[in-house]
């Protein structure tokens, strides 16, 4: 099998039951849709990455349609407060036709979206009422009672995402065409991005 070059579109014969793939490394895959799904979230966020927040009443535009935070004390000596938008769907619900399927971009809403309280998590095992004993960072274990309430409310329509903003390094904005100025901060900058990939 040859090498391919990173990011290179290849694909596969019609007799070979694959499709389109976006070649990685050494014949490792992406499915062209879950990259264009990758992409319109990445547009979703640098959209929201252009907008000033009103820290008393924090409301972004989406592509999806307008989301409400919150701005919270984090009490701690290291962090300061930042503004939360919780439980952002980040593709449709997984329920009914879409069970077991390949995620689909999420539906749009028409009115500002509440983002100040957490969804429901995907289903999990919770070991008498409680998170299982495992290593967890101290930020974390300090509120865990907190987390594992959040943890009872659970859900197949649970692909949402938990979005955190921070304030104390001024105004989070991009200017046009990825320009900034002292008082602008990328938000992708604080966003970390991880992907699971499955290799066939």
């Amino acid at each position: 099998m040859p090498l391919q070059r990173p990011g290179c579109l290849k694909l596969y014969p019609a007799g070979r039951a694959m499709q389109p793939r976006l070649g990685v490394g050494l014949g490792l895959g992406l499915d062209l849709t879950f990259l264009l799904w990758i992409l319109s979230l990445a547009q979703q966020a640098l959209v929201t990455a252009s907008q000033k927040l009103d820290e008393t009443d924090p409301v972004v535009t989406t592509v999806y349609g307008k989301l409400r935070g919150v701005k919270k004390e984090l009490n701690n000596e290291i962090l300061g407060p930042v503004i939360q938008f919780l439980g952002v769907p980040y593709a449709a619900p997984p329920t009914g036709e879409r069970r077991f399927q390949p995620p689909e971009l999420p539906i749009s809403w028409p009115e500002v979206r509440n983002a100040t309280q957490f969804a429901p998590v995907c289903p999990q095992t919770i070991v008498e009422g409680r998170l299982p004993d495992v290593m967890l960072p101290v930020w974390f274990t300090n509120n865990l009672e907190i987390v594992s309430s959040y943890v009872q409310d659970q859900s197949e329509d649970c692909l949402f995402l938990n979005i955190y903003v921070p304030t104390e390094d001024g105004e989070l904005t991009a200017g046009p065409k990825g320009k900034t100025d002292l008082n602008q901060q990328p938000l992708f900058k604080y966003i970390p991005v991880c992907f699971v990939l499955t290799i066939e």
